[in-house]
């Protein structure tokens, strides 16, 4: 599997440094972010952002799209890299026993589609912290990703609002955290996450000059620490 180590003045720097010399897509990649960034003092002693890519193993074999995703045919001329991916989403949900009624919307300005879905028993489609959740999106954009090329949209899936209510968790934890680390002056460490929750703690930090992040760890045991910049005071 190939990864790499790359360094930038932010995150998304250091992400797009990887993509070039790994030359694939966004959707093709795991980020782990190794360190924030931080800034100096008067230009002194600023840390760059650190992140490691790794390629994401394909998920089909050549030419066995149809046959992994059981509904979703060869493409034709006029088959969409979305419609390819919500008839999957659709048969995914059949199977898990969940009225397969979702909406659609986008793609926005950011060139996402969101499949959003609502109903009572919507949490056997999220799972613990979301992990069900993040493999079903994975699996849609790689079904999009195998019917539209380098040109099909990013997929995001969300279901009652979820994506959003666990942001904002995320974010009130990354910042009892880092209070917590002023007070003490000691690290302190988090649950293990995943890469996704782990961005958020991380980017939700980014610029608070008291505090630095790191991950550490391996597999579904990484976890975020937040460890505080000793005699660092804000300015």
């Amino acid at each position: 599997m190939r990864s790499v180590e790359t360094d930038g003045t932010t995150i998304d720097e250091a992400i797009a440094r990887a993509l070039e010399l790994l030359h694939v897509e966004r959707d093709r990649i795991e980020v782990e972010i190794l360190e924030n960034s931080t800034r100096g003092v008067l230009g002194f002693g600023g840390k760059r952002a650190r992140v490691r890519a790794t390629v994401r193993a394909p998920l089909f074999a050549a030419g066995d799209v149809s046959r992994e995703t059981a509904s979703a045919e060869t493409p034709t001329a006029g088959t969409s890299s979305v419609d390819g991916a919500r008839e999957v989403f659709g048969e995914i949900l059949t199977h898990l026993g969940v009225a397969p009624r979702f909406e659609v919307d986008g793609p926005g300005a950011d060139g996402i589609v969101v499949f959003r879905l609502a109903g009572e028993v919507a949490g056997i489609v999220i799972g613990r912290h979301g992990q069900t959740l993040d493999a079903i999106e994975y699996l849609l954009n790689r079904v999009a990703s195998q019917r539209g090329g380098a040109g099909a949209p990013r997929i995001s899936l969300d279901v009652e609002g979820y994506r959003e209510r666990r942001q904002e968790s995320l974010e009130q934890t990354a910042r009892r955290a880092a209070l917590k680390a002023k007070q003490t002056g000691r690290p302190v460490t988090l649950n293990p996450m995943s890469a996704r929750d782990r961005r958020i703690v991380h980017l939700a930090l980014g610029d608070d000059r008291d505090v630095t992040t790191r991950s550490q760890g391996d597999g579904s045991y990484r976890r975020v620490i937040v460890m505080p910049m000793r005699g660092r005071t804000r300015s």
